[in-house]
């Protein structure tokens, strides 16, 4: 909630208004140099108080004939967004927009366009001035945004000429009320959005005037970007005590050799950074030098490491961290007394002090809360009007009122990388081995998590730790890849430790931090840092072999897979984990002659010839370009866009379909409806896996996951073949008979599988492209009189960025996917379908298929995907949050029969290359319509509206494991911890409906789906682990309904759940086995008996897998084997 609003009385003198300010500069001194930046490289230009405010004068002319100025104060100020760079331009177009009395929007530069989106919609902002760089760009992106007006940014050549003689009435408020104008807003800065979409902070001309009277009155330097709070406010105050500031040039990269050319030739007495820069300047004597000669050397936007500010400070440089909020304004800062060596302690002055206190959250361990009344605090969250920063703090030891910031509040960890960790999955899970007294995960701002542990017994660390790992490991198993723990990540802490806790002894995590940071910082140093002349010079080849020994052992590669220079490392499996100790390894045994390896080194070059150019390149001070990844789709597309033309054959043999991704939900749901039609000979799946017995376990677990394997006849189950595959491989990594039978028999291809990988860039995506690129190769390879059409399941991201509607048809430019590689990936397999079918004869369709849900017989849906989760809501927190969406879902069978619809029978006339949209047309209400049918199906819950939702989630006592929805709670508090959501892009689907009966006749979401929904998971995923029962897999053989009833009833007696193996074979084939089996008292008339005594399964049977024991005995026994194996995967 805002501050109360009450006008601050300036002294006399004193402006009303940011432009007052610039205008009273100008009146008093109109020669004084104020702002100071570079025509070209760093030659600065010194720009006077008279130049700035008739520059903004001429500005505004130009800007008022687009934007109307407000006619009287009773108005209310038009929001207009600032998009750009932070040069000269940009900063007289603010002063220019506050001249017309206009509320300014700054907007960071590296926002997400639902970021940008949500910020026009929370602020009403209804013009956005971009840099005309980006503007065709800004307008492409934001096109489809109703009511925004879109203007460049004016270039300097409209305002930057000589001003004669005499004075210039540079006023344009004349008809407003200064008085008012007081209080109306005049900057908005925004969040940073680190925790969800950043939210608005609104500041009004008083409160921005009364935070920038805080200030040193020096002349300054600074790199920071006018868009941030701290650049913004550092510029205002040395306007504000009449100080010249030089802002760094907006077009230069942030170097230390760029940074050294300004501070040699100017004189400075203040200098503003981000500790990078400082970072920078540290590394050489010289820079170290410049700073020391400075008064004060500031730092803001994040916390300076230690270890950097104490070289400073040991080298006579006089740091002051400063200390503030977008919320808050400015409230610290270290500066103190010469000779006083503590530049990480907070001072609070004595004109704070009476409006902040230290709420104490552990042993010295502090929130600070900035309480009302504080003239710059512009937001509150508490009723008292107070505002809860839930940054921490620790008190000096001896000084009063000094204060060190330690961390957030929050428990969730920030991975370097911006991934978000829960730690307490992990941390419960190790606690249970009797070895572990404590164990706490960290990782907050760091590559990649570590784990500290207090031992429950007194035994050497080695020990502890090899009685741990298999804890560990079985943890690890539980989370995603980039936050698995490993082994040289943890510290076994001394028997008896202790450490910040609870009087329930109750780890209290910031003040375990802090504790710990000694021993937290010593295992980064250990395991990333490398040592004194650790590294070697390697040549160009002695580099490319180390690498691939390196990724060889940390991924722990056999020797048969071939890693090739050009092999993808993520197409092989490496995880988060696995690249940052692929990185580890570099830096240690890699010279690099001093140049700095990113921590994501492997993740932007992932295979060993890109991996080995780059190192070569920083080794030798050098670098690479790094690509538009539009301009990497452009080089994938031409990569893989030549086809061999198609020679027509005789081969006439019944006609089949090749499927991929048969694995997963749609595909199985594919595959489960071919074999049911009777023009379908046979379904060939291809699967990643070893064998053919284990390509076709894999598929049939797939389909009684599903619960459709057994709805199948062993007729249609006999169609089934799936054959163990590599797509990247030209060959499909198919046994050359197997490839002759596909070219001679095979009609249809339905390509849908991809890997979901939403952290990958799109070049990782390459092996999926090479896989399109083979599969309408073997197409026009086929010896049929006409090649098979080929079908690709592509996805709605691919074109969500299209402006306005997005049409059937292929997508105009790149920049329509979404800004992740699998969208981008998605979308040059679509153009790879469009060029094939205009180079060659071949079909090729694209589908984008959009949200799939459970499917209309069972309602089985993944529990972990986020809708279903969130529904999972009202189950745990008694919840669910009220929404004003319209969902258009398509259960996944229906899905399947509209793309075999489409694939199967799709009119003679339609185009080669037709795009259709696998969308439902009719959409329902969240609110008006789901809420109730949850209601009617049995699930009690309270709605809320979907902030108050988000806060119920955060503030749940219940772990991850009793309450799995609280493990996208940040991604919710970013779509609904601020103002409605705008609606999405509409997609056209009336070619799709033409072609598919499925798809005309689908139904939008009705009661009987959510309940068999709710059925599916409170029937199994939504109980607790506690809950669950084990499950007991019982092979049997032909057996009638009472044999399988009384199975279940024996499992229900044991509390175990029951699944059924059933051995199918022909009478023909009993005969003969019984008949072989000497001395055994069953004799081959009594097969009949017991053949005829079986009866077929029936819909209540979904837990009976049929199997086909036909086959040798080695062959059923391998078979059986790997069956198994699938299904007792979780």
């Amino acid at each position: 909630m805002a501050s109360k609003a009450e006008p601050i009385t300036p002294p006399e003198e004193s402006p009303w208004t940011i432009d007052e300010l610039i205008r009273k500069r100008a009146t008093e001194d109109p020669t004084l140099p104020l702002v100071s930046y570079p025509a070209k490289d760093v030659e600065y230009v010194h720009y006077n108080a008279r130049q700035l405010d008739v520059f903004a004068y001429r500005a505004a002319k130009h800007y008022v004939s687009r934007i109307p100025q407000r006619t009287s104060s009773a108005e209310k100020p038009e929001v207009i967004a600032l998009l750009g760079v932070s040069n000269l331009q940009y900063f007289i177009t603010a002063l220019a927009l506050s001249k017309l009395g206009m509320t300014v929007l700054f907007l960071s530069t590296r926002l997400s366009d639902a970021a940008y989106v949500n910020l026009f919609d929370l602020t009403g902002c209804t013009t956005l001035l971009v840099d005309p760089a980006t503007s065709s760009s800004a307008r492409s992106r934001f096109s489809s945004y109703e009511g925004l007006r879109i203007h460049d940014i004016l270039d300097s050549k409209q305002f930057l000429w000589s001003i004669e003689d005499g004075l210039v009435d540079t006023r344009m408020d004349q008809h407003l009320d200064a008085h008012i104008e007081n209080l109306h807003i005049s900057w908005i800065i925004h969040s940073s959005g680190s925790t969800g979409l950043p939210k608005p902070i609104y500041q009004t001309h008083a409160a921005a005037l009364r935070n920038y009277t805080h200030n040193f009155g020096l002349k300054g330097f600074i790199t920071l970007p006018l868009f941030h709070a701290h650049g913004l406010s550092s510029v205002f105050r040395s306007i504000t005590s009449k100080k010249q500031i030089f802002i760094y040039p907006a077009h230069l990269p942030l170097t230390g050799p760029n940074l050294m050319k300004t501070l040699l030739t100017y004189d400075f007495e203040i200098f503003y950074g981000v500790p990078y820069a400082l970072k920078l300047l540290s590394e050489t004597e010289a820079g170290l030098r410049v700073l020391s000669r400075l008064k004060l050397v500031m730092f803001g936007g994040s916390s300076c490491p230690d270890e950097l500010g104490d070289k400073l400070v040991r080298n006579g440089v006089m740091l002051v961290s400063h200390y503030g909020t977008t919320e808050t304004g400015q409230l610290m800062t270290s500066f103190r007394p010469e000779g006083d060596l503590d530049w990480n302690f907070l001072r609070v002055h004595k004109s704070l002090k009476p409006f902040v206190k230290f709420e104490e959250r552990g042993p010295n361990v502090f929130e600070l809360v900035v309480l009302d009344g504080w003239p710059s605090k512009v937001m509150s969250n508490r009723p008292d009007g107070a505002y809860a920063t839930k940054d921490l703090f620790a008190k000096h030891p001896e000084k009063e009122d000094c204060y060190k910031w330690t961390g957030r509040l929050d428990d969730t960890l920030v991975l370097l990388n911006g991934e978000k960790v829960i730690p307490i999955p992990i941390e419960h899970t190790v606690r249970q081995n009797e070895c572990v007294a404590e164990v706490v995960v960290f990782g907050a701002g760091k590559p990649q998590t570590g784990m500290l542990i207090v031992p429950a017994i007194d035994k050497p660390s080695p020990e502890i730790l090899e009685m741990v790992m298999p804890s560990v490991e079985a943890a690890n198993s539980l989370v995603p890849a980039y936050f698995r723990v490993a082994q040289e990540m943890i510290r076994i802490l001394p028997f008896g430790t202790e450490y910040p806790r609870t009087d329930k002894s109750t780890v209290i995590r910031a003040a375990f931090y802090s504790h710990f940071r000694k021993e937290i910082e010593d295992i980064y140093e250990d395991a990333l840092t490398q040592s004194a002349g650790g590294g070697k010079d390697m040549s160009h080849s002695e580099l490319e072999s180390f690498l691939g020994t390196t990724i060889r052992d940390v991924m722990k590669l056999e020797d048969t897979v071939d890693l090739s220079t050009t092999t993808d490392f993520f197409s092989l499996g490496m995880d988060s984990l696995q690249a940052l100790r692929a990185h580890s390894a570099i830096i240690k045994s890699f010279n690099t002659n001093g140049h700095k390896v990113g921590q994501n080194v492997v993740f932007e070059h992932p295979n060993l010839t890109d991996l080995t150019s780059f190192l070569k390149s920083v080794a030798s001070g050098d670098e690479l370009e790094v690509k538009n990844p539009e301009v990497v789709m452009a080089e994938l597309l031409q990569k893989y866009s030549t086809f061999t033309p198609h020679a027509p054959g005789s081969a006439l043999a019944a006609p089949s379909t090749l499927v991929t991704g048969a694995t997963g939900s749609l595909g199985a749901h594919a595959v489960s409806q071919l074999v049911r039609n009777s023009a379908v000979a046979k379904v060939y799946c291809l699967v990643r896996a070893k064998s053919s017995a284990s390509a076709q376990a894999r598929v049939v677990a797939s389909l009684v996951q599903r619960r459709l394997y057994d709805t199948l006849s062993p007729e249609e189950r006999a169609k089934i073949i799936a054959l163990p595959s590599q797509l990247d491989l030209p060959t499909l990594g198919l046994e050359p008979a197997d490839l002759e039978i596909l070219r001679s028999s095979v009609t249809t291809i339905l390509h849908l599988a991809w890997a979901v990988n939403f952290n990958w860039d799109v070049q990782s995506f390459e092996p999926h492209i090479a896989g399109v690129h083979n599969l309408i190769n073997l197409s026009l390879s086929s010896t049929r009189p006409s090649p098979p059409t080929f079908h690709f399941g592509s996805s709605v991201s691919a074109v969500v960025a299209t402006p306005e509607v997005a049409k059937e048809a292929h997508s105009a430019s790149f920049s329509y996917a979404q800004n992740m590689g699998y969208a981008r990936s998605k979308l040059v397999a679509e153009h790879l379908c469009a060029v094939a079918a205009k180079t060659t004869n071949v079909t090729a369709h694209v589908h984008r298929i959009g949200q799939i849900i459970g499917d209309t017989q069972h309602g089985i849906w993944n529990p972990t995907e986020a809708i279903p989760l969130m529904l999972q809501a009202a189950t745990t927190i008694g919840a669910l949050p009220a929404l004003d969406e319209q969902p258009a879902w398509l259960p996944v069978d229906v899905v399947a029969g509209t793309i075999l619809d489409l694939a199967l029978d799709f009119p003679e006339h339609e185009a080669r290359d037709a795009v259709y949209h696998v969308v439902n047309p009719k959409t329902f209400h969240w609110t008006n319509d789901l809420i109730p049918m949850l209601r009617d199906a049995g699930l009690e819950f309270e709605t809320v509206d979907r902030r108050e939702w988000v806060r119920r989630l955060r503030q749940s006592t219940l772990s991850p494991e009793q309450n799995p929805p609280v493990k996208l709670v940040e991604f919710w508090e970013g779509k609904y911890g601020s103002e409605q959501p705008r609606g999405k892009l509409v997609f056209e689907t009336e070619r799709a409906c033409e072609g598919s009966e499925t798809l005309r006749r689908a139904g939008v979401l009705d009661q009987g789906m959510v309940r068999a929904m709710l059925e599916y998971w409170l029937g199994g995923p939504w109980k607790t682990e506690e809950a669950r029962k084990d499950e007991v897999l019982i092979l049997a053989g032909p057996a009638n309904q009472s044999y399988r009833d009384a199975l279940r009833v024996g499992g229900e007696q044991e509390d175990v759940r029951v699944r059924l193996i059933m051995l199918e074979a022909g009478p023909e084939e009993l005969v003969r086995r019984v008949d072989s089996r000497l001395g055994h008292y069953m004799k081959s008339c009594m097969v009949k008996s017991q053949v005829d005594a079986k009866e077929d399964l029936t819909a209540g049977d979904w837990d009976c897998i049929p199997f086909g024991a036909q086959r040798t005995t080695e062959e059923t026994t391998t078979s059986f084997g790997e069956l198994v194996r699938e299904l007792e995967k979780p």
